[in-house]
């Protein structure tokens, strides 16, 4: 079985956001990561096909991470919520800027 970096960085966002969901007291904004890396999943692995014509959904998911992890981080306190909060920021921000071609 052979993975490759976007698989691993979709499905880590997805385990940071469930982790979040779970061990946190206020839980709309880790759900709200929990779906945005759920529709990644599932359009990473052929389950689910979005097409917009006007949005990029492969800009428009990453950047929620990105909201919602900065909005986590600032709130937990915890070791283990604070490490999947900082994973989640950062993986979604590499995603983000892969997707809007900063990184080549």
């Amino acid at each position: 079985m052979h993975f490759n970096l976007g698989t691993t960085m979709v499905v880590t966002t997805l385990v940071a956001a469930v982790y979040l969901m779970l061990h946190k007291s206020d839980r709309m904004i880790p759900t709200i990561a929990v779906i945005a890396a759920g529709i990644q999943c599932l359009i990473l692995f052929g389950v689910m096909s979005l097409s917009l014509a006007k949005f990029r959904i492969d800009v428009i998911l990453p950047a929620v991470l990105v909201v919602c992890g900065v909005i986590c981080w600032g709130k937990v306190s915890e070791k283990g919520t604070t490490t999947a909060a900082t994973l989640l920021t950062a993986i979604a921000a590499i995603e983000l800027l892969l997707a809007l071609r900063i990184f080549s």
